[in-house]
């Protein structure tokens, strides 16, 4: 690299900025500028029901630029380096921007009276939900490994603080100490992931040409560079794949995968209920999303050479979930460690992408894509209902299933919610659910992964069991009127939950418009 070259890199010059496809994150940007300034104005402690209403209506500005601009799309933020766009702008970013901003929105919605309960009524709280959605926004419209990079760590440092919100509770010190010393650890497996994998291209461009110099692979860290780097490389670099597989390493954190889930017990477990919804739903969408982009596109070639690898993560995954899930003896754990279960069967979709049949990558796409929506909707209302029924939110020993005891008898509308979502986390028809998993190893089948499937179905099957034990306590066990703790059951909260399994009926029933839309999102 001349000096030229390596001076324009360090000064990132970019041109031909379009500030119409980036609308919805200027907006969203816009309304962090909003929340500090009203947090600053307002007087102290009676703050955060200002931001959250403006955090709301802020959120819908973000839906509504999405759909106004959805047919603006194209590259943006070209480098003059190498002259590519370092963000993409497709159908595939419209889609996340929708679902991503559609999930931050429910959690701010029904925030306001937890966080007063839990004795963290502070306006932060609101600020690292709207800071972690542009990460995430910044990681499914990243076309350069770097904004990669900056998109997950923007998001993972605002997920650290919301972790230890409840800084009262030693379970919550613990977990966000413990997910900010492993994150720092992953953080240095991406980094060195992408030097290696912008080494490996200067490596072969010296060997092709040890005297012209002459540049047929510039060193980049464009994930359309990657590509091409890839494809016409006839002998690639074992650092490459070393690096490769760091990033993948990386990937595999964020979305909790076996066996790189050991942050995510005394995370889920100590982070305020309503973190911990999001954090088992968005980030791992986000995560997804991104390592489709990389790993679909840029690396697609050495992809299916990584499948055996993945295979075993997705073994591991599913079934160690489930095991972990079934000991447990309080709710909200075990829908903490379900969630570990259900990123693995998003993983058989997505091995699915390197299958051998027919449009096999175009169906795990929409799989995944169908599936990170179905499962954030129904397990945003799992929590809530889980919240609602919670004893006493200072317990360590809170969220037994005792506490659903007769719940169907003394508030028949929010057991009937957490029936359906417990069927539908089951993969039970004529839920969402189902049809989320029916999506993802019928994808697995036809490209060629039937073991595989099988496994996952038979892994779904023995997730029933704890989903059950909810469902019997609700109905099939006597009230304790003397143990009974009262009912959080605020009106954000009923009507979100309402909102949530209204949706998964209606999408089980009707999944055409869903599954259109995950149709038109797919990379080509």
């Amino acid at each position: 690299m001349s000096p030229q070259e390596f001076q324009e890199l360090i000064a990132g010059t970019i041109q031909g900025l379009e500030y119409g496809k980036l609308l919805p994150e200027i907006v969203l940007l816009a309304v962090i500028l909003i929340v500090l300034l009203v947090d600053v104005v307002m007087p102290r402690g009676k703050s955060t029901r200002g931001v959250q209403l403006v955090s709301m209506f802020g959120l819908i500005g973000v839906i509504i630029t999405t759909f106004l601009t959805k047919n603006n799309t194209g590259g943006a933020f070209i480098s003059a380096t190498s002259g590519l766009p370092m963000v993409m702008v497709d159908n595939f970013t419209v889609y996340f921007r929708i679902v991503l901003t559609f999930v931050t929105f429910l959690v701010v919605a029904v925030s306001e009276n937890y966080i007063e309960l839990i004795k963290a009524r502070i306006a932060e709280y609101y600020l690292m939900l709207l800071f972690a959605l542009f990460g995430m926004l910044l990681m499914v419209m990243a076309q350069d490994l770097l904004i990669v990079f900056l998109g997950i760590e923007t998001m993972s440092i605002c997920l650290y603080a919301l972790v230890g919100m409840s800084r009262h509770k030693v379970s919550s010190n613990e977990g966000a100490m413990k997910y900010f010393v492993l994150g720092s650890f992953t953080t240095a497996f991406m980094i060195f992931g992408i030097a290696l994998v912008y080494g490996a291209m200067g490596m072969v461009e010296a060997q092709l040409h040890p005297i012209t110099g002459a540049a047929v692979f510039r060193p980049s860290t464009n994930i359309s560079d990657i590509m091409m780097f890839f494809d016409t490389t006839p002998t690639i670099p074992f650092i490459a794949w070393a690096g490769a597989g760091m990033i993948m390493i990386a990937f595999a954190f964020k979305a909790a995968l076996v066996p790189f889930h050991w942050w995510s017990p005394d995370a889920y477990e100590g982070a305020p209920t309503t973190v911990t919804a999001f954090m088992s739903s968005a980030p791992k969408a986000a995560a997804f999303a991104a390592f489709i982009r990389v790993f679909y596109n840029g690396f697609s070639e050495i992809a299916i050479d990584w499948v055996p690898v993945l295979w075993w993560i997705a073994v591991l995954t599913m079934t160690f979930g489930n095991f972990l899930a079934l000991r447990q003896n309080s709710v909200k754990r075990m829908l903490a460690f379900s969630s570990i279960t259900h990123a693995g069967y998003l993983v058989v979709a997505f091995i699915s992408l390197n299958g051998s049949g027919i449009h096999a990558g175009q169906a795990g796409v929409k799989a995944i894509l169908f599936y990170v929506l179905v499962y954030a909707i129904m397990n945003i209302g799992a929590f809530l209902v889980a919240i609602a029924i919670n004893r006493n939110e200072d317990d360590e020993r809170g969220y037994s299933y005792d506490d659903y005891r007769g719940l169907g008898f003394r508030k028949p509308l929010m057991a009937l919610a957490m029936l359906i979502f417990m069927i539908s986390l089951a993969g039970i028809p004529p839920t969402a659910g189902f049809l989320g998993k029916y999506y993802i190893f019928s994808a697995a089948v036809n490209a060629g992964y039937v073991g595989l499937a099988v496994i996952g179905v038979l892994n779904s099957a023995a997730s029933v069991y704890y989903y059950l034990r909810v469902i019997v306590n609700m109905y099939l066990k006597d009230r304790d009127e003397e143990t009974e703790g009262r009912i959080f059951w605020s009106s954000e909260i009923a009507q979100v939950v309402f909102i949530c399994a209204i949706l998964i009926l209606v999408i089980g029933l009707f999944p055409d418009s869903l599954m259109n839309a995950a149709q038109n999102a797919v990379i080509p």
